[in-house]
């Protein structure tokens, strides 16, 4: 190997793969750990063999829900998700699933919990989400097929009505 500081490529992947092996090294650990792809390939070794610390679990987690937090990762994952749910197999799975008895149940319980029915009458007492509502109902109203909808609702119900009186 000589004097000089420089590790050869080739020494440092025969001590890698004597490490993989689980043979002595044939350079000390500590003149091989200065050697940036050594060191690199042996954190990955090491990470294979003893999985990763709790400390490296916990930093990643916080890393992950922070970029989770920002708003052009957030727009990413919503637009991601509906371009997914507007598959045609992913809606005829899901109109499935949501028909069997079982989950309207679980549905309908749900619903009907108190901190539920709270949680939505706050939420639709916001100024933005009844804006929001206010706006849609508006647009919604407007369209042909409800217009016509309404008058013949109208025409029923009235008909009905000077018909008991």
């Amino acid at each position: 190997m000589g004097e000089s500081d420089e590790l050869c490529e080739a020494e440092v992947r025969k001590n890698l793969i004597l490490v993989e092996l689980g043979k002595p090294l044939t350079i000390p650990l500590a003149k091989l750990n200065r050697n940036c792809n050594f060191k690199r390939e042996w954190d990955k070794i090491q990470r294979v063999w003893h999985g990763r610390t709790q400390e490296e679990i916990e930093k990643r987690k916080e890393y992950i829900r922070v970029y989770n937090q920002r708003p052009e990762v957030k727009e990413k994952k919503k637009e991601n998700m509906r371009v997914y749910n507007q598959r045609p197999e992913i809606k005829e799975r899901n109109k499935e699933y949501n028909q069997q008895p079982e989950v309207k149940e679980n549905a309908r319980i749900y619903y009907q919990r108190p901190d539920v029915k709270e949680n939505a009458r706050i939420y639709y007492q916001r100024p933005d989400v009844k804006e929001k509502k206010k706006e849609y109902d508006q647009e919604y109203n407007q369209r042909t097929e409800v217009k016509e909808k309404q008058k013949e609702y109208k025409r029923v119900y009235y008909l009905a009505k000077k018909k008991k009186c």
